[in-house]
């Protein structure tokens, strides 16, 4: 690991983490922060712990940022309608071609 970066990635640094775990995790980031000195880019789905931390938001969909905004013109319900939408609009979609996507199995009897 380089010791002197600038940019610290992290993908999914709380996912099967406990609340304990998760907290020094977002502890330590906040500290990373305060410092000045290292930017953090954090990859995550859980947006209520991202919001305490992060200045700046970005929704990425099919490879393109799809929105940006800082952490204080946002919130967990603006970023999970944006993901429910995009969700519904590609079913929608999948269930234009091919209409018998959505049809159930007729029961046995």
């Amino acid at each position: 690991m380089y010791s002197d970066a600038r940019i610290l990635l992290l993908d999914e640094p709380l996912a099967a983490m406990g609340a304990k775990e998760g907290a020094l995790i977002l502890d330590l980031v906040r500290d990373l922060k305060a410092r000045g000195d290292v930017s953090v880019i954090i990859i995550a789905h859980n947006y209520g712990q991202i919001l305490e931390v992060c200045d700046r938001i970005n929704l990425l969909q099919h490879g393109s940022i799809t929105f940006d905004k800082p952490t204080s013109e946002t919130s967990v319900q603006e970023l999970t309608d944006l993901v429910v939408a995009e969700y519904r609009a590609a079913r929608t979609q999948k269930l234009r071609a091919d209409p018998g996507m959505n049809a159930r199995p007729t029961p046995r009897r």
